[in-house]
C-alpha cells in the first residue's frame, strides 16, 4: 500500500513549517509528505524551500479546468485540489489530507497506523445522516448530478479538516463532480461515496458499510470543532482543531506587546505609522476573526476563554517566549496608544529597570522576572494582572 499525507495550507510561516516537519518526523518513513499549497494569491518560491514536497494549486486555474463550484467559495470545495493531485499522482492508494490548523497530541503514527489495514474509502469525523442533524447549514448547498435528484434519505455529512480517501473514492468523486454534483464538500463527499456503494469509517469507530471498530476515540466535540477551542489541557493522542497560529519570525526584539483581541480591536494603531517599533506584537484572537487579523502581527494565536486564562495558556504553550523578552506589556484591545508612545513606555521601563508599571487600570507592563513570577503563581489573584 502506498500513501501520501497532504498538509493543506495557504501559508508558509514557521508554524506551518513546524506542522510539516512533525509529519515528516513522525511518518515520513511510511508515507510521502506534501504541502498542498494554495498559491492563488501568489507566492515567493523562496518561501517553499523548507518543504521537501510541494504541490501548488491555483483556484483560478481550477475554475478554468471546469471546477465551477469554486466560484461559490474555495473553502466549501477543499476536495478539488485533492482530485487534481490524484490525477497527477495516481500511484497512491490512499491520501490523508490534514488542514494546517489540525494538531494531533501524540505521534502521528498512532493515528495513521490505526487505519493502515482499514478498507474504508473515506475515514473522517462526525459522520452523520440528514436525520441526525437536519439543521446543518450546508445541506441546502447540495445539488445532484445531471439527470439525478437528491433526496434527504441519501444525504450524509462529515467533518473533514482531517480525512483519508482511497484512490477508488477519489476516482468516484472526480466522475461525479464532472457529472454536476456540487455543494459543500463536507456533504457532497460522503453522500456521493455512499450513493456509489463505497464505505465510510468514523475515526471514533462507527462504520458505514463496514462493521464498527470498538475502543477508538480520537476526538470529542470539545477537542475537534468548527469554532475556536476553549482553553483546555491536552489529552494524549487526540485530534485538536482548530489550533490556529502564526509565527512569522524566530528572532526577537527586546520587548513584547501582547493583547487578547476580537474583531473590533484597535491594534492597527499599535503597528502603523512611520515610527519603527522596538517591540514584537502578539495577538491572542478570542473569536472567529483570526483570518482577518493574520497579517496584523508577528505572532497570532486563536482560542476562546477569559482574558487571564488565555494569557496563561499562551505562555504555557509557548514557554520559550518568556526568556526572549525583557518586558511584556499586556495592552487592552481598545487602547488607542500609538507606536511612539509604546516605544517610549518600553524605553523608560528599561532605563529605570522597573519591575512593573500599570498603564491605566488594566494594562500592566512587567519585567521578565516579574512576568514569570506572576505566571508561576496565580494570575487570577495577582494585583498586577487585571
Amino acid at each position: 500500500m502506498k500513501q501520501a499525507i497532504l498538509l493543506l495550507s495557504n501559508r508558509t510561516d514557521y508554524s506551518v513549517r513546524d506542522r510539516y516537519d512533525k509529519l515528516i518526523k513522525d511518518y515520513g518513513h511510511k508515507a510521502e509528505i506534501y504541502l498542498l499549497f494554495d498559491a492563488t494569491k501568489g507566492y515567493n518560491k523562496q518561501e517553499l524551500v523548507n518543504f521537501e514536497h510541494v504541490y501548488p494549486f491555483n483556484v483560478n486555474t481550477m475554475i478554468d479546468d471546469g471546477y465551477t463550484a469554486l466560484k461559490e467559495g474555495f473553502l466549501g470545495n477543499c476536495h478539488y485540489p485533492v482530485l487534481a493531485f490524484h490525477k497527477e499522482y495516481p500511484e497512491y492508494d490512499y491520501l490523508w489530507i490534514v488542514e494546517d490548523d489540525v494538531f494531533f497530541s501524540g505521534d502521528w503514527s498512532v493515528l495513521f497506523d490505526t487505519f493502515t489495514d482499514d478498507p474504508a474509502d473515506l475515514i473522517a469525523t462526525k459522520i452523520r445522516c440528514y436525520e441526525e442533524e437536519p439543521t446543518w447549514y450546508w445541506w441546502k448547498s447540495m445539488r445532484a448530478g445531471m439527470d439525478e435528484t437528491i433526496s434527504k434519505n441519501i444525504m450524509y455529512a462529515c467533518f473533514i479538516p482531517i480525512y483519508r480517501l482511497s484512490a477508488k473514492a477519489i476516482d468516484c468523486l472526480y466522475t461525479e463532480v464532472r457529472n454536476g454534483w456540487r455543494g459543500h464538500f463536507e456533504g457532497v463527499v460522503p453522500t456521493v461515496l455512499i450513493k456509489n456503494g463505497l464505505t465510510l469509517r468514523d475515526m471514533n469507530g462507527k462504520g458505514f458499510g463496514l462493521n464498527e471498530r470498538v475502543n477508538l476515540h480520537f476526538y470529542s466535540d470539545s477537542t475537534h470543532n468548527w469554532s475556536p477551542l476553549y482553553v483546555q489541557s491536552f489529552e494524549k493522542n487526540m485530534i485538536y482543531h482548530p489550533i490556529k497560529q502564526k509565527v512569522s519570525k524566530i528572532t526577537y526584539q527586546h520587548y513584547c506587546l501582547l493583547s487578547v483581541v476580537g474583531e473590533h480591536s484597535r491594534h492597527i494603531e499599535w503597528i502603523t505609522g512611520n515610527v519603527r517599533r522596538n517591540y514584537d506584537v502578539h495577538l491572542i484572537v478570542n473569536d472567529m476573526s483570526f483570518g482577518k487579523h493574520y497579517d496584523d502581527a508577528d505572532f497570532v494565536y486563536g482560542k476562546t476563554g477569559r482574558k487571564v486564562e488565555l494569557i496563561k495558556d499562551y505562555f504555557n504553550n509557548h514557554n520559550y517566549l518568556l526568556k526572549e523578552y525583557d518586558y511584556f506589556f499586556l495592552i487592552d484591545e481598545m487602547c488607542g496608544m500609538n507606536v511612539n508612545q509604546i516605544n517610549e513606555l518600553f524605553k523608560d521601563m528599561a532605563q529605570d529597570d522597573c519591575e512593573f508599571s500599570i498603564v491605566g487600570m488594566t494594562m500592566p507592563c512587567l519585567r521578565q522576572d516579574t512576568m514569570i513570577q506572576v505566571l508561576e503563581g496565580n494570575p487570577e489573584t495577582s494585583i498586577l494582572f487585571f
